[in-house]
C-alpha cells in the first residue's frame, strides 16, 4: 500500500466497516479517511480502537456542495488520497416500473454517481502522478446478465456507475491509476432493511451455495484491487456471486 491515505466513501456501512477493520489489522496500512453521511457511531468505535489511523469525515452525498466541502477538507488536511473505494447507496427497494420514484432515483444517482464524479474530478489528475493509485467502485451483480425484476431504479444507477468506471479506465489506462469494480450478489447487510425477508431468503436459496454473501466475502477482492498485485488489472468488474453470475 502507498503511504498516502485511502478514502472510503460510505465507510459506515457494514461493508465499509468490515473493510476498515481489515485494512487497519495491518500495522503498515495507510491512514484511512472514512466517510459517513451522519452519525457514524460504528466508525467512532473503530476510531477508539485504532486511534489516529482512521480519520472521520461527514458529508451528505445527495448535496454537491457537501461533497465539494469534504474534498476541500481532504485536500487541505491530507493531500491526495492514493486510493478511493466508493460504497454509498440508498437502501435497496423493490418496486414495479409503473411506480418508479423519480425523486428517489435522482437522490440515489447523486449519492452513487454525482459524488464520485466530483471527488474524482478533484483527485484523479493528482492521483495519476503518484507511483501507484487505485479507484474501486461497488457495483452489483445486476449488471451481469438479466437483472432481477422490480429493480429498475437500482439497476439503472449501477449501470451508470459501470459506464463511468469503464470510461475512466479508458482515459487513465496509461497512468499508474488502476480503476476497477466488484459486483456482488445480494449481501446481507443493513442495505436490505427495506425489502421483505422472504426476498432475502429467495435470493439465498437461488444462489449455488445456498446463501447470500456477507461483507467478509468481498474483502479478498477489495484487498486485491487495492494492492500492488493488481498493477496489471484495469477496467475490470469482478462478479462475486459464488457462481450465480459470470
Amino acid at each position: 500500500m502507498a503511504a498516502e491515505p485511502i478514502l472510503i466513501t460510505g465507510a459506515s456501512s457494514d461493508i465499509g466497516c468490515a473493510l476498515v477493520r481489515r485494512l487497519l489489522s495491518n500495522p503498515d496500512a495507510p491512514l484511512v479517511l472514512a466517510h459517513s453521511f451522519r452519525g457514524g457511531e460504528r466508525l467512532r468505535a473503530l476510531q477508539e480502537e485504532f486511534g489516529g489511523r482512521i480519520q472521520l469525515l461527514e458529508a451528505d452525498f445527495s448535496e454537491s456542495s457537501s461533497v465539494v466541502a469534504m474534498a476541500d477538507r481532504i485536500a487541505s488536511e491530507h493531500g491526495t488520497p492514493a486510493s478511493v473505494v466508493h460504497l454509498p447507496a440508498l437502501p435497496l427497494t423493490y418496486e414495479r416500473f409503473t411506480k418508479f420514484n423519480w425523486e428517489r432515483f435522482e437522490t440515489d444517482l447523486a449519492i452513487q454517481v454525482q459524488s464520485i464524479v466530483l471527488l474524482l474530478q478533484r483527485f484523479l489528475p493528482r492521483m495519476a502522478k503518484l507511483p501507484r493509485a487505485r479507484v474501486v467502485f461497488m457495483l452489483s451483480s445486476v449488471v451481469h446478465g438479466v437483472p432481477p425484476k422490480f429493480m429498475s431504479s437500482y439497476t439503472t444507477v449501477k449501470y451508470t456507475q459501470l459506464g463511468l468506471m469503464r470510461s475512466l479506465a479508458a482515459e487513465y489506462g496509461a497512468t499508474p491509476v488502476r480503476i476497477n469494480a466488484i459486483s456482488p450478489s445480494m449481501v446481507e447487510t443493513q442495505f436490505l432493511k427495506e425489502i421483505a425477508e422472504v426476498a432475502v431468503q429467495m435470493s439465498a436459496s437461488s444462489n449455488p451455495q445456498g446463501r447470500n454473501a456477507t461483507p467478509e466475502d468481498l474483502l479478498g477482492a477489495l484487498e486485491l484491487l487495492l494492492s500492488p498485485a493488481s498493477d496489471y488489472i484495469h477496467g475490470v468488474d469482478i462478479p462475486i456471486a459464488a457462481g450465480g453470475v459470470c
